[in-house]
């Protein structure tokens, strides 16, 4: 009996000791008690990024952390890259474009990722940040952000700024190693607590940069919350007290597990669910299939939403459509959050029975 419904690449299915954390705290922010449980959060998390840098936790969305990354890191009328593989890349542009910032895009194809070659026509040296995502929700697509991340700065003094939503605590990540100097996450995937939470790391050559960016800031002035960490202890503005106790027991059960069995547990969960999935006749939409989530395509035309409907209906179980142009397209199916490999045994089954009911 399937027990576990929330299969959506965010929010994901949430471990029942992170729920109980985030309902059982009483504790004030600004207490003594608060700002060292902080202190002890922010290197819990520092752990998971595999960075030794800054690294700051906001209370936002994962989008709200993209436009911190994007108004502390860009300054006015400068020239930035992104990378559009699908709509989580296209919104780097977006906001790029909100905030007045000259936003070139490099388009790639819907379930494909970036490569070093799709680069080689671009003249790095023009631009002061390069926008990437490291794994593209909408299409279920990953990138190899440490070769491209190698390119740029070989070409370049461009800031690489990487959209980590769906990757960190799930999937490999190594923000030092990998030279990074922006990456931003978020609660509700792979660190596996409810939506609210956002964090943003970031090297001392960034920090430098946001020091003097004459961007116009207030909620999401990344100075402000690094020196209120730095003199206080504990972040500038009220944070969501409740999630920052759910995601230090999230945080607990990754790395008492261990990152990279962490890394290798989805991994294996997201290897079987491809080939079960081709097994039983469906295709898989991207060429670069990520580990963090799976997107499956129907044989004969059949809409993904009805599948979609037809799961959820019977079963209680939640499935997540395409989006905009790939809306019943593709389903795209979470590998992240609190969730086994007998859990996909069992959604397989019930995947089958309901697409078969549908090919009649």
């Amino acid at each position: 009996m399937l027990t576990k419904k929330i299969f959506t690449p965010g929010p994901t299915q949430v471990h029942p000791d992170v729920l109980k954390a985030t309902i059982s705290s009483d504790t004030y922010h600004r207490s003594p008690d608060f700002k060292a449980f902080h202190k002890n959060l922010s290197e819990k998390l520092k752990n998971i990024f595999l960075t030794s840098q800054n690294l700051n936790i906001l209370t936002t969305s994962g989008t709200g952390s993209l436009e911190t990354a994007v108004i502390n890191f860009c300054a006015p009328g400068e020239k930035v890259l992104y990378i559009n593989q699908g709509r989580f890349g296209a919104r780097w542009g977006a906001i790029c474009r909100a905030f007045g910032i000259n936003a070139a895009e490099l388009p790639i194809e819907y379930g494909k990722s970036a490569k070093a070659s799709d680069l080689e026509k671009v003249d790095l040296s023009e631009y002061s940040a390069v926008l990437l995502t490291h794994t593209e929700t909408s299409t279920a697509t990953v990138t190899d952000i440490k070769s491209l991340a190698e390119y740029i700065k070989s070409r370049s003094n461009a800031l690489v700024i990487v959209d980590a939503v769906t990757s960190v605590g799930a999937i490999e990540f190594r923000f030092d190693d990998w030279k990074l100097d922006v990456a931003v996450s978020a609660s509700q995937k792979g660190l596996m607590t409810q939506p609210g939470i956002a964090i943003i790391a970031y090297s001392e050559s960034a920090r430098t940069k946001m020091a003097s960016n004459p961007m116009p800031r207030f909620y999401f002035d990344l100075r402000k919350e690094y020196n209120s960490v730095l003199q206080d202890g504990v972040t500038m503005w009220t944070p969501a007290v409740g999630l920052f106790y759910g995601i230090d027991k999230a945080c607990d059960i990754i790395l008492n597990e261990g990152l990279e069995n962490k890394w290798k547990r989805t991994g294996e969960i997201a290897e079987y669910f491809r080939n079960e999935s081709l097994r039983n006749g469906f295709g898989l939409f991207s060429s670069d299939p990520a580990d963090s989530l799976t997107a499956i395509t129907l044989p004969d035309g059949i809409p993904t939403g009805k599948l979609i409907r037809a799961m959820k209906e019977n079963y209680g179980v939640q499935i997540a459509n395409g989006q905009a142009e790939m809306k019943d397209k593709i389903a795209r199916f979470s590998h992240m959050g609190d969730l086994e490999m007998n859990d996909f045994v069992e959604l397989n089954k019930l995947l089958v029975r309901e697409f078969n009911k549908l090919k009649q």
